[in-house]
This record gives C-alpha cells, structure tokens and sequence, in this order.
C-alpha cells in the first residue's frame, strides 16, 4: 500500500510540476509577443527610445532584412540605432499602416528564445505587402529582449508551391 501511495504522490506532483512548467511557458510566450509588438510599436510612432527597450543594446545584436532588390546586415545596436535614427529624421510622420501579426511559432529556452511569425502590413488605399519576421531573443533582468531579427519581404517574391 505504501508503494502505491508513493507512486500515486509521484504522478501527482509530476502532473502538477508539468501543467506549471506548461503555464510558464505560455506566460513567456505572451511576453516575447509583447515586447515584439511593442517594438512595431515604437516602430510605427518614429520612437528610438522605446525601440531601444526591445532589443539588446551591445555589439552582439543583428538585423537582416531580405527582399528582392537585395539584403542588408547591420551589426551592432549602435548601428541599428543609427538606422533607425535616419530612417525616422527623413520620415519623421508616424507610420499609419495598419500591421498585424500573425501564425507565431515560438520556442522557449530558460534565458533565450526564438520567434517566427508572419507580418500583414495594410496601407491607406488597402494594399497589403507581408514580411516573414524571426527574432531571437535574450532575457535580461527578467525582460525579453530582441537580439536577432530578420525581415524577409515575402510579397515581393512569388510563392513557391509547398
């Protein structure tokens, strides 16, 4: 009976252990979409400050961005930043697209993760162009922080057949 007992305890706390390490996992997961979503956000408001809050700032971060015209990587947050920074003083109106984000695909690890989702972007008259965006992620002092993206502007490509 003893050895029943200790077995039933096992399962228990191995069930409760799981459905804890499962709710972790998808609080995690939430978080990684916000600071995703905050940093479009930033983003869209022509906001470096904020958008600085989102990633690593140190020499370790890269952004990729891929269309048909060409690719670019940038090293380095400065450098980014930099980007960013120029991007904003020549257009300084905030962008007015509409961006929605969509089929996320995320892998948690203890203190980094990666991310993969699809980015609808909708203009004033309706056009819509897509982006496949992945981001690998660092935590610091308990904050996701980007470390990695990569933009590929799908729409400019044909679609391959699956």
């Amino acid at each position: 009976m003893k050895n029943y007992l200790m077995v039933f305890t096992a399962i228990i706390l191995s069930t409760s252990i799981y459905a804890q390490n499962k709710a972790d996992i998808e609080k995690e997961k939430t978080a990684i979409i916000k600071v995703i979503t905050d940093g479009t956000n930033a983003y869209r408001a022509k906001d470096l400050n904020k958008m600085a809050t989102t990633y690593v700032n140190d020499e370790s971060t890269v952004k990729i961005r891929v269309n048909k015209t060409g690719y670019s990587v940038t090293n380095g947050w400065e450098n980014i930043a930099a980007l960013y920074k120029e991007n904003f003083t020549n257009n300084p109106a905030p962008v007015t697209s509409k961006f929605e984000k969509v089929n996320f695909k995320i892998k948690v690890y203890p203190e980094s993760a990666w991310a993969i989702h699809d980015e609808i972007q909708t203009g004033a008259e309706g056009q819509k162009s897509k982006q496949i965006i992945v981001h690998f992620l660092e935590k610091h002092e308990d904050a996701w922080k980007v470390v990695y993206m990569s933009q590929v502007f799908a729409s400019s490509y044909d679609v391959a057949e699956e």
